[in-house]
């Protein structure tokens, strides 16, 4: 019978990396993504009300503007 291994013993042993940040894409690629625009079309949002948020959280946080919000 198979020694059993408690999960987060399992993740902390042969997996790490999903701790970790990596690098993520641009939102002009992510928005340019066709499987993000199926997303988008089934919940109903748009590009341009998803750009509209991400400019406000950014406002909001003091970040400058994305240069692909426009």
């Amino acid at each position: 019978m198979p020694k059993l291994v408690p999960l987060a013993a399992r993740y902390d042993a042969v997996n790490r990396n999903w701790m970790e940040a990596g690098v993520e894409p641009v939102l002009c690629e992510v928005l340019s993504d066709p499987l993000v625009h199926l997303v988008m079309h089934r919940d109903g949002v748009s590009q341009a009300e998803l750009r509209g948020v991400v400019a406000r959280a950014r406002t909001t946080l003091g970040v400058a503007p994305c240069r692909c919000a426009a």
